[in-house]
């Protein structure tokens, strides 16, 4: 967990991408502020292999040393590759959590259309899972898009996950859940979705 306070240079060379927008988001809102602010307090997991028997085609994340306190969450996927014809389908994301030997699967907590052929000004397709914090207690998480074409027709979820992101583990790309204490701006909107507002 990291206050943006102390971050110190070695820690942000060596953190995801992603996470280094998160830093220079917050630290100009605390400049902003002008010092009257505490901070905002971050944490962020990488992706894992699961648990074991856990079932295929799910991204998962270790969260067992999550900060009680945090109230907001972002799944964070790298778009990799765009289709070179103007496609638009269906996703839905639905997580699953692990904790105490025992699956459990949510409704979906977000649906939205993309477009294939367009890759997000970030470069990073980030959905707000907020609402899974709601259970406790939470050891392991797994989150899986699953889609819809223009017909309403289910799509191979896994085999289009695995064209669309980029999910190698261990890379600068991988897949990263981000959570956070409290909200630099307003309101329950995530982190990315008050950076779109800002820059508007």
């Amino acid at each position: 967990m990291l206050h943006i306070n102390k971050v110190s240079a070695s820690h942000q060379t060596k953190a995801h991408p992603y996470m280094r927008r998160i830093y220079q988001h917050l630290d100009s809102l605390e400049a902003q502020d002008f010092g009257r602010s505490d901070g905002t307090l971050v944490q962020s997991f990488r992706s894992f292999g699961g648990p074991p028997d856990a079932p295929q085609g799910w991204i998962w994340f270790n969260i067992s040393s999550l900060n009680p306190s945090m109230l907001g969450a972002e799944l964070v996927l790298f778009r990799k590759t765009l289709h070179p014809r103007p496609l638009s389908i269906t996703v839905a994301l639905h997580s699953i959590a692990a904790s105490q030997g025992n699956l459990n699967e949510s409704p979906a907590l977000e649906e939205r259309q993309l477009t294939l052929d367009q890759r997000p000004s970030s470069g990073y397709d980030v959905f707000d899972v907020s609402a899974v914090l709601a259970s406790k207690p939470l050891e392991v998480l797994g989150f899986q898009l699953r889609y819809t074409d223009e017909n309403g027709s289910l799509v191979l979820h896994e085999a289009l996950t695995q064209s669309l992101y980029c999910l190698d583990r261990g890379s600068l790309s991988e897949p990263l859940l981000v959570l956070y204490q409290s909200h630099p701006l307003s309101g329950d909107q995530t982190l990315e979705q008050q950076k779109h507002l800002s820059a508007v």
